[in-house]
């Protein structure tokens, strides 16, 4: 081992980073946006409603990822006509597949919220949106919170992927680095101890944050 040999592709790991970052970023923006919304759409007492967003989030919890990442990179081109960029392909798919994940897990937050306060905000004459913003949603928030936390870690270590369709994030930085040093080991390592000092960082995040939804 001699990780010195991968010491001039230091920037080119700093700005893989910031790529996985940016992209991890905004993925996680359009999953807690979307899912949130799907979550309040599906316990909405309309089965024709419930029946579609149940089979869009089934599309995204039964086809791999890195299927649904080719088809948004190379497929939609060829019935589009338009190009779509790396970043926006990666941005795409791992956002919408982080929204299934989202929203079932808000979902099941919202329907675990006691029966009690829903015909509560009813008798007070709240209209539907203000019940679940003030009421419903902030409670399933605190049972559901650490779960949200582990979906960011997913969507985080599924970043990886995008560097099959070629966009330079951590990943593609070790397989050049690999290419230019003929080492395999050095590289591949060094992005493995970045993507577990980030991970660890969320994980420690998350137990601070259930010891606090504990006291509460």
């Amino acid at each position: 081992m001699n990780f010195s040999v991968i010491e001039p592709y230091a920037p080119m790991f700093i700005s893989g980073l910031s790529v996985t970052l940016e992209v991890t970023g905004a993925a996680l923006v359009l999953a807690f946006a979307l899912g949130f919304l799907i979550a309040v759409l599906k316990v909405l007492p309309c089965k024709p409603l419930r029946v579609v967003l149940d089979f869009y989030t089934s599309i995204f919890r039964g086809i791999p990822l890195i299927v649904l990442l080719f088809i948004a990179y190379f497929a939609t081109p060829q019935l589009t006509g338009y190009k779509i960029s790396m970043f926006a392909a990666s941005v795409l798919t791992l956002g919408l597949n982080g929204s299934a994940t989202v929203s079932e897990t808000m979902r099941g937050g919202i329907e675990g919220v006691d029966r009690g306060q829903y015909d509560a905000a009813r008798a007070l004459g709240l209209p539907y949106h203000l019940m679940m913003w003030e009421i419903i949603i902030p409670q399933a928030l605190r049972s559901v919170a650490p779960a949200l936390v582990n979906e960011v870690i997913t969507v985080l270590k599924s970043s990886s992927l995008v560097a099959t369709i070629g966009l330079m994030d951590m990943m593609r930085a070790a397989q050049s680095v690999q290419a230019l040093t003929y080492r395999a080991f050095e590289p591949f390592i060094a992005v493995a101890v970045i993507y577990y000092v980030i991970v660890m960082a969320l994980v420690a995040v998350s137990k601070r944050l259930e010891r606090r939804l504990r006291r509460g």
